[in-house]
């Protein structure tokens, strides 16, 4: 399945900025909820999961009175705008122009106008959902994982971007707005700005396999995967 090897990495991502979020109190000592009890968050996107199928607890950064913007800023979970009423990224994962972020707290959803102001209580469940800014449904959605391994750590980032019916390989990396093509649009020259040195190469995957010479013009599904890493030669 595609989605093991993209579940594992936001599954570590999220286990290190949760631990991250632990050491900044944001209340008293009686206040934090410190043993196995507190919210949970999960990320979802296409009506599936992204990461583990078990939900991730939050009681590291839990205070009572917490407000939901205070719980995910805090946990490290999410990047939010800075009028607090849009998240940018949540657990390294941003999404497409055409797509948002809603927040679910308990099954209802809460509105970036409350953010602010809703509290959460300590048994809460937060989901976070990525859905089309035209309608609120969910969108049909592929993903662009760009690694940028040991060496460009910084470039690694999860893109959930929009399916059409004619998306292929390469008309997601000339859409996209962060790949720069060769001219003649076969082979990636930069990502992000990042040229590869001499011994450096951008290699493509799609869902785990190889991407052949040929494979620029390969039909994208929904929920595929196209990983752009950075490799040697």
């Amino acid at each position: 399945m595609p989605m093991v090897g993209l579940g594992r990495l936001l599954l570590g991502l999220i286990i290190i900025m949760t631990l991250g979020g632990c050491s900044s109190a944001l209340g008293t000592k009686a206040d934090v909820v410190t043993g196995p009890e507190g919210p949970t968050f999960s990320l979802m996107v296409g009506g599936k999961e992204l990461a583990d199928s078990t939900e991730r607890l939050l009681s590291g950064t839990y205070r009572k009175g917490i407000t939901i913007l205070e719980l995910l800023q805090g946990s490290g979970v999410a990047v939010f705008a800075e009028d607090g009423q849009k998240i940018l990224a949540v657990s390294n994962v941003s999404l497409g122009p055409d797509m948002e972020w809603e927040v679910q707290m308990d099954g209802k959803v809460i509105s970036n106008t409350n953010w602010k102001s809703s509290p959460v209580n300590s048994s809460a469940r937060i989901v976070i959902m990525a859905k089309s800014d035209a309608g609120g449904k969910d969108p049909d959605s592929v993903f662009l994982y760009v690694n940028g391994g040991s060496e460009q750590e910084n470039l690694t980032h999860i893109y959930v971007m929009s399916f059409t019916s004619d998306l292929s390989v390469r008309s997601l990396l000339k859409s996209c707005g962060m790949v720069q093509l060769s001219e003649d649009n076969q082979r990636i020259q930069a990502v992000k700005g990042h040229a590869p040195q001499s011994s450096e190469i951008w290699k493509l995957r799609v869902n785990g396999k190889k991407l052949l010479d040929n494979g620029m013009d390969m039909k994208l599904r929904p929920m595929d995967e196209l990983e752009i890493s950075l490799g040697l030669r």
